[in-house]
């Protein structure tokens, strides 16, 4: 069950994180600390230099010991497993700030390359002893979502499941980064002024028109409508990602809503990420 549960999450996060226009296919990773690279190959000359450089790091720990309250599940381990993209630019400088914000998505710290494999090798150092127990496995998983001359769009996936629990967890945040500056793109650099009130309103209305209007809180008049704070750029335009649970309860999933520039023209101002 764990191992379908893990797999249908993966399904989730790609489905969610690839675009038809994507330059580049992290799935295709190379072995752990691979130096081989990815280029884009659209748009054919790429002033930035942007190449993305995957890397697949694992690690687990199999020596566990449990109770009598608490025994373990047969053959369990805990076990991290990071599937990254590091990014390579002309400027090194800015390839370096945007990588410092990837490592800070995966392990909640800005840091370099070694901060996510100390991250990693930290599943080997929980105390699993009586009364502080940490039986976890976790995985995060980066994925390019579109990426022009101006900007990378980059999902990065989360799974987490403790045994025991009823089930795991998912979601995904997203990192929009400016390729000149290494600068994080927020939805003020893209939409006038004042955007929000008109915005989130059509914002309601596709939401509706593309999941339904069964089952979400909002619909149950439990909360508001709220746009997700995660969002990604793509040349087709936005879309926001919702976590499981923050628009309805867990069987209803991840939900995403999709704008296209031509939906958002009106709200968009003069920006070098997207155009009407």
């Amino acid at each position: 069950m764990k191992h379908l549960l893990y797999f249908s999450f993966l399904t989730v996060v790609f489905t969610a994180c690839t675009n038809s226009s994507t330059t580049a296919n992290p799935k295709n990773e190379a072995s752990a600390d691979t130096t081989s690279t990815q280029p884009l190959t659209e748009p054919t000359t790429v002033p930035t230099g942007l190449k993305l450089i995957p890397f697949k790091l694992s690690d687990k720990n199999c020596d566990l010991v449990g109770t009598e309250d608490f025994p373990l599940d047969e053959g369990w381990c805990n076990q991290r497993d990071v599937t990254g993209l590091r990014v390579s630019l002309t400027n090194s400088v800015v390839a370096n700030k945007i990588n410092g914000l990837i490592c800070k998505e995966i392990t909640g710290k800005i840091g370099t390359f070694q901060s996510i494999k100390n991250f990693v090798a930290q599943i080997k150092n929980l105390s699993n002893e009586e009364g502080e127990m940490e039986f976890i496995q976790d995985e995060y998983t980066c994925s390019l979502i579109d990426s022009t001359n101006t900007y990378l769009s980059m999902g990065i996936g989360s799974y987490f499941y403790a045994m025991g629990g009823a089930h795991p967890n998912y979601g995904i945040q997203v990192l929009n980064v400016d390729l000149n500056t290494g600068q994080a793109i927020t939805l003020d650099d893209i939409l006038s002024p004042g955007y929000l009130p008109s915005f989130k309103a059509l914002a309601k209305r596709k939401f509706i028109a593309q999941n339904g209007n069964d089952t979400w809180w909002f619909s149950m008049g439990e909360q508001p409508f709220e746009l997700s704070e995660v969002f990604s750029i793509t040349r087709k335009g936005l879309t926001f990602h919702y976590q499981p649970y923050e628009m309805g309860p867990y069987a209803a999933g991840a939900p995403e809503l999709v704008l296209s520039t031509a939906d958002i023209a009106k709200w968009l101002k003069d920006n070098p990420y997207l155009k009407p």
